[in-house]
């Protein structure tokens, strides 16, 4: 069996940051995404299930879309969308909850600030 991931979140943005520009954002999310019906090496024992329950995504600090997830997505899910920079910049967040009481968090920024 794996050795214990720590669930990472990685974002990217894809395209001119400036504002008023429209980027394309990709978020990766480390996760294993059990079912629970999988069975184990040993080949008796089932993986106990441990999915990602419900992602919230933001803007500074406002909500661009939640979703409530389930068994239908993959593991280590990539979520890929567009969204037009804000007129001072700013912060695209995302944030997930699993059903074993796991949350993680990342930001990143989505225009960098020029000298």
């Amino acid at each position: 069996m794996a050795s214990i991931n720590p669930f990472p979140i990685r974002i990217g943005i894809i395209g001119e940051s400036a504002p008023g520009k429209e980027v394309e954002v990709r978020i990766l999310i480390g996760h294993p995404m059990e079912t629970g019906f999988r069975i184990g090496i040993n080949g008796t024992d089932k993986i106990p299930k441990n999915i990602i329950e419900k992602m919230v995504v933001k803007v500074n600090q406002d909500i661009l879309f939640m979703a409530d997830v389930g068994t239908g997505i993959a593991a280590n899910p990539l979520l890929q969308f567009f969204v037009t920079i804000p007129a001072n910049g700013g912060v695209i967040s995302v944030e997930w909850f699993d059903d074993q009481g796991v949350s993680r968090k990342a930001e990143k920024e989505l225009m960098s600030p020029r000298s």
